[in-house]
């Protein structure tokens, strides 16, 4: 092979230029990314993992949105039943002061007085105090007697003989 004429070289290759001259400013051209073999430089298609990543995501957001719902939805359900149970206490509690307040006036001495000697034709006692007994003094005890004996009847001898076996204790003074 033979070499390329001088000319030709000069003018294809510049000269080589010494550190002390100057040179003319060059501009260099900004560096750019190299265009993909399709053509698309900044869109890439979804991968199948990407795509299951971005959709477990939003289903995961929107389960725990739905939770969220139902929880508050319970907690109304809870609310709304403590009210109703509240309205149903106070409504109780107003019935059961009346039925206190009609057992209250059943009970007054007078209407009680009142019922006995005009409905039932009770008469006032006629004392009106009680002995006064001491309760450091022991009271003396009581002589018991026996039970007057009744005639024995004729027309069973069961009943005879089960009234002279009995016996009534006698107490000695």
């Amino acid at each position: 092979m033979a070499p390329p004429p001088p000319a030709a070289t000069a003018t294809a290759a510049p000269a080589r230029r010494h550190a002390g001259t100057s040179t003319p400013s060059r501009r260099w051209t900004p560096l750019r990314s190299v265009p993909s073999r399709k053509g698309r430089t900044t869109q890439r298609r979804p991968t199948r993992s990407r795509r299951l990543l971005s959709v477990m995501s939003v289903s995961m957001v929107v389960a725990a949105l739905l939770a969220v719902v139902v929880a508050q939805a319970f907690l109304t359900n809870g609310q709304v039943r403590l009210s109703t149970l509240q309205h149903d206490l106070a409504l109780e509690q107003s019935s059961h002061r009346q039925a206190e307040l009609a057992v209250a006036e059943l009970e007054t001495p007078s209407r009680i007085v009142g019922a006995a000697t005009n409905g039932l034709h009770m008469v006032h006692p006629s004392v009106t105090e009680l002995p006064y007994v001491s309760l450091t003094a022991p009271l003396p005890t009581p002589n018991v007697t026996a039970a007057p004996a009744t005639a024995p009847s004729t027309s069973s001898t069961s009943s005879t003989a089960s009234t002279s076996s009995t016996t009534t204790p006698t107490s000695t003074p």
